[in-house]
């Protein structure tokens, strides 16, 4: 029982944590489109980078033509990340709407779970988890023309997303210590 008491506990705290975070990104992707676009064009353009280059001097030293191709193909993609924000601009969308999709999948089987234990207010979790569906289908299927209001956009559907996750776990964490007691009764 403790085991399980914990397995909530640290859920309820890494979904915290990441609604925390991801709230702040939706509030300085609404209020600094610009600024977010470009330091994560560049961030993702140096993670690719960096280890292209090492895969290249790698190359030169051990001439392994493996590492040739890895490093030409991760400079190429680290240099157009660095100096080209509308590329990350046309992906971010549909990363963020697996990302939205994945978590609204994950907290409706919390819902579902709720439910099928007959805890009242079940639906709370399952109405917000649709939500959130709705936001990540939505950032698919239409993430608009420009770049700035997409990126707004995202920061709008993040912060709704952040909410109703914050939201989400507090009602399952309280709604699980309802099962716990139940099945140590």
């Amino acid at each position: 029982m403790e085991y399980l008491k914990d397995k909530i506990k640290g859920l309820f705290v890494s979904s915290l944590i990441s609604s925390i975070i991801m709230f702040v990104l939706g509030v300085l992707l609404l209020i600094e489109p610009d600024f977010i676009l470009g330091t994560i064009s560049f961030i993702i353009g140096l993670v690719i980078l960096v280890p292209g280059l090492v895969s290249l001097v790698d190359y030169f030293k051990n001439k392994y033509n493996a590492n040739l191709v890895v490093g030409v193909i991760a400079c190429i993609l680290g240099l157009i990340f660095i100096f080209n924000s509308e590329f990350v601009v046309s992906i971010l969308p549909f990363v963020l709407g697996i990302y939205f999709i994945i978590s609204g999948i994950s907290k409706l089987q919390y819902g579902l779970t709720l439910r099928s234990n007959q805890i009242p207010n079940y639906m709370r979790a399952i109405i917000a988890s649709i939500l959130t569906l709705a936001c990540g289908i939505l950032l698919m299927i239409n993430p608009f023309g420009g770049a700035i209001a997409f990126t707004q956009v995202a920061g709008i559907f993040t912060i709704i997303y952040a909410v109703l996750d914050i939201y989400n776990a507090c009602f399952i964490r309280k709604e699980m210590k309802q099962v716990i007691k139940r099945i140590e009764k």
